[in-house]
């Protein structure tokens, strides 16, 4: 698959999403890079495509009240680079060509290393932003599929059973069950192609985004809210 609205972060560009993400100039309650991944792996890999403007505010705040930045410009590189991150998982889970194994080369989960008792078992983030990116699966999805049994079982491999885990397993078996949910998103993606239904596309990212100081104040938020944006990220 190639899409002209994909270019791929830079390693310099990568690191500055993922500091930016945990930054004072966000809301703290922001999605970490993690969560981020797992959330817009759903989304990518969601039987029908989800508008940007459906996805795009949670990844800042789970308030449905406004969104504070520290600048306009502040947002509006967030913006640009979460966007052309989300195109990015578009171009790598949905590539066609993929391994020997029909695996999509390219993308893997993203987590952080954990390695203290007190920390968050590695990929539980990444779980928790899939998760949430799921709940925002289109109602009649399974309706549209027909058959979800192949479905069903892909997606008890990413959400996990529904009883709590009492006892964390080793480090080698967590990283061995993020890989494994991984590979099932690629085949998920691979799923609703096969069942005819349109792949999800890469969105347009305004190449002034980062030289420009914010939106206008009566223009719409570009966080998707939908609200003016002096109504909004520009209250501050």
């Amino acid at each position: 698959m190639t899409n002209a609205q994909y270019i791929p972060l830079t390693d310099e560009e990568l690191e500055q999403l993922e500091e930016l993400l945990v930054s004072d100039d966000v809301p703290a309650d922001c999605m970490n890079m993690e969560m981020l991944d797992g959330y817009l792996a759903a989304v990518v890999a969601s039987p029908l495509p989800i508008p940007v403007g459906d996805w795009l505010p949670a990844v800042w705040t789970a308030d449905e009240g406004e969104v504070g930045f520290g600048s306009g410009a502040t947002l509006q590189k967030a913006i640009e680079l979460v966007l052309r991150y989300y195109n990015e998982l578009v171009e790598t889970i949905g590539d066609a060509e993929g391994d020997e194994e029909g695996e999509a080369e390219g993308w893997q989960p993203f987590c952080y290393a954990q390695g203290g008792d007190d920390d968050p078992a590695i990929g539980e983030e990444w779980a928790t932003g899939f998760a949430q990116g799921f709940e925002l699966w289109p109602a009649e999805w399974a309706a549209k599929v027909g058959d979800t049994s192949i479905a069903e079982a892909l997606l008890e491999t990413i959400l996990g059973p529904e009883e709590e885990v009492t006892v964390r397993p080793d480090t080698e078996s967590q990283l061995a069950e993020l890989e494994a949910k991984g590979i099932a998103v690629q085949h998920l993606f691979q799923a609703w192609r096969a069942h005819g239904l349109p792949a999800p596309e890469a969105v347009a990212v305004s190449a002034a985004t980062a030289a420009t100081g914010g939106p206008g104040r009566n223009e719409p938020c570009p966080c998707g809210s939908g609200k003016k944006y002096k109504k909004c990220c520009g209250a501050n």
